[in-house]
């Protein structure tokens, strides 16, 4: 294969012994469309749940499908980036084709800033009404990470808009066009960084607030593992600063870039799946329910179906841990719409769990979609 020469004069000539026709296209196409569609999967069922439910759509949701929207770019410039060349050795490309992958790569990092960021205000959102009575320090936690998550995607807006004077040299430096740029490295790794900050800051706001609850040490672990299941995507996160940093040191750029075109879509393709499974619970006590014939409790699984979205309204609450009733149980099958307190006719909104701390003042309580089972 003929090397052009404006590459090989720029970058050198191709390390000994590597196949210049080797590409990672397919498989970058496959596992980006497969990892949205569980993505696009896992929202309709949380959409599904709530109509389930009867509870209809709520901010959180709203803000977890401008995020799937998000995402929905991220796997076109996937497939966009590995069709035009990520994923090749750069001596198998000419300098148009390195052009196209950075204008490409410049669009991403907007589109994926956005998919990350409405994915954990949507998460936050959902922490608010899980413990819409929660302490003091849980709600400074929560404004904190809401205040570094916004702050991050402004962030990573500002400084992609005024990375390169004038922008377009951003990837027509490699036309031999003139302009400069900042560090593009270390701002790109930097920003990659703050994105798992953000991560680890969203995954440990409600976990005091959980421990704090009175409940049984089987009930919380079980509790906390629905909440830690976002402590995957830190996992992804991580290993996405690893894919930057070898762009950073790498000659063979496009060839490593296959890498972070690939974890930029995956990454928030697997937080809104991580972020829909907590509110999935009332589909699998469905099924459940069908498979057996029987609820929990023994009635009909067409009984409780009427149950859960019927006659619960207006006459029930749920408590978390309470061992001395099964109503805990039973009530996170599908979590009562308008509940009244055991010794209060006073109506609690939507959607919520009594803090067992607080079990004769309805005036303490704390919202929810749904939990495991005790």
């Amino acid at each position: 294969m003929e090397i052009d020469p404006i590459i090989l004069a720029a970058f050198g000539p191709p390390p000994a012994g590597i196949n210049l026709a080797a590409k990672q296209e397919t498989a970058i196409i496959v596992v980006a469309l497969v990892s949205t569609a569980f993505a696009t999967i896992a929202l309709a069922l949380r959409i599904w749940a709530r109509n389930f439910q009867r509870f209809g759509m709520m901010a959180d949701d709203y803000l977890m499908v401008v995020a799937l929207i998000f995402t929905y770019g991220t796997l076109v410039i996937t497939i966009l980036g590995a069709k035009a060349g990520a994923g090749r050795h750069l001596w198998a490309l000419h300098p148009q084709d390195v052009a196209n992958i950075f204008r490409l790569l410049y669009s991403y990092t907007f589109i994926y800033a956005g998919s990350v960021s409405f994915t954990k205000l949507s998460i936050l959102l959902f922490y608010r009404r899980l413990f819409e009575r929660g302490s003091q320090w849980f709600h400074i936690r929560l404004g904190f990470a809401a205040f570094f998550t916004v702050g991050y995607l402004l962030s990573i807006w500002s400084v992609a808009a005024a990375l390169c004077q004038p922008t377009e040299f951003f990837w027509t430096q490699f036309l031999g066009a003139k302009g400069k740029c900042l560090d593009i490295n270390a701002s790109f790794l930097s920003l990659t960084v703050l994105n798992l900050v953000a991560d680890l800051l969203v995954l440990i706001v409600p976990i005091p607030e959980i421990l704090a609850l009175k409940m049984t040490t089987k009930k919380k672990i079980g509790v906390c593992a629905v909440m830690l299941l976002g402590g995957l995507v830190c996992v992804v996160s991580a290993v996405r600063i690893w894919a930057f940093y070898q762009f950073t040191v790498e000659v063979d750029i496009t060839w490593v870039q296959a890498n972070v075109f690939l974890l930029s879509s995956v990454e928030p393709a697997f937080g809104i799946v991580s972020a829909c499974l907590p509110s999935l619970r009332p589909l699998y006590r469905r099924a459940r329910a069908k498979m057996t014939g029987k609820d929990t409790h023994g009635s009909s699984s067409a009984t409780w179906y009427a149950n859960s979205k019927t006659s619960r309204i207006g006459n029930s609450y749920v408590r978390f841990g309470d061992d001395s009733s099964r109503s805990a149980e039973h009530d996170d099958i599908a979590l009562t719409s308008i509940g009244k307190g055991p010794n209060s006719s006073k109506p609690i909104p939507q959607n919520i769990i009594l803090d067992s701390r607080f079990p004769d003042d309805t005036s303490r309580y704390e919202s929810a979609d749904s939990l495991p089972s005790p």
